[in-house]
């Protein structure tokens, strides 16, 4: 874990960001907005977090975008202040559920609506005990907890020889309720699992 003096060294890389892109500028001709987004990425909705905002006015747009997504991968990557990653489902669900975030909830709406609650590379279980990779998002907003899965071991535990294409949005007739849902997400290296080997 990061002591005060480094997390205060981390909180001066937005200043030290539009520094270095103001330098750049005058040879690449970089767009202002690039500099205001990377200046602002970890402003809340509500211009608390950092770098201090002084005087009182609206944030960029593009920067909020940029804080929700750079906040999601920080979570959910190795870190050297973060040893276990947070499971993408639990940071989506923290993002959209609270507010002392301070992102803007509109943008977060939007955000899920395009990676879906399970995104893409997620190792879940199923409620059949079966374990997946999420490959796609359903094609149904309405199905957002429901992605496409790549089952790769057996309710048993066993890897399978042909990974299974499985839908989770598609309906049993008779029930009217999916054949499989997700129980949990689960980390990858917990069973030695590659995610990227399941896209080639």
């Amino acid at each position: 874990n990061l002591d005060e003096a480094e997390w205060a060294m981390i909180r001066e890389h937005p200043t030290e960001g539009l520094l270095a892109l103001f330098e750049l500028r005058g040879t690449s001709e970089l767009p202002l907005r690039a500099m205001l987004m990377a200046y602002e990425h970890h402003m809340k909705i509500d211009l608390t977090g950092y770098p201090r905002c002084l005087k009182p006015r609206g944030s960029f747009l593009f920067s909020r975008i940029v804080a929700i997504s750079d906040a999601f991968d920080a979570a959910t990557s190795r870190r050297s202040y973060q040893s276990r990653p947070v499971p993408p489902d639990e940071v989506l669900r923290e993002m959209r559920d609270n507010p002392h975030r301070g992102f803007d909830p509109l943008l977060v709406k939007a955000f899920i609506s395009m990676t879906g609650v399970y995104p893409v590379g997620s190792l879940v279980v199923l409620d059949n005990y079966e374990v997946g990779v999420v490959i796609a998002a359903s094609p149904r907003p309405e199905a957002a907890n429901q992605p496409i899965v790549r089952i790769i071991f057996d309710d048993m535990g066993l890897p399978l020889d042909s990974p299974l294409l499985i839908d989770l949005s598609v309906l049993d007739p008779e029930t009217g309720h999916p054949f499989r849902s997700i129980i949990k997400t689960t980390d990858p290296e917990r069973y030695g699992i590659n995610v990227g080997d399941y896209f080639i």
